[in-house]
């Protein structure tokens, strides 16, 4: 299958300063990977240094390394955090 499908990505911890904490909407290819995703989110979020090292999960998980989006999909996008 071809196109594109929409990723929105919602923001928390060290990344709700951007746009006010609304959403990002991310247009991939179909089958885009993780990867792309991530790259994505670095031209959108101007290369920020926590992206590498943050989580993306969708409404139920977690995501592998090795994930592919296949269907429109809302994200978060989970900063690693320190606290006690």
């Amino acid at each position: 299958m071809s196109g594109s499908i929409t990723l929105t990505v919602n923001l928390f911890g060290a990344f709700r300063g951007h746009e006010n904490g609304k959403p990002l909407t991310l247009s991939l290819p179909h089958g885009a990977t993780l990867v792309q995703a991530r790259s994505a989110l670095k031209a959108a979020l101007n290369d920020h240094p926590l992206i590498d090292d943050s989580a993306l999960a969708d409404e139920t998980q977690i995501l592998p390394e090795d994930a592919v989006f296949e269907r429109d999909t809302q994200l978060a996008i989970l900063p690693p955090v320190c606290g006690g």
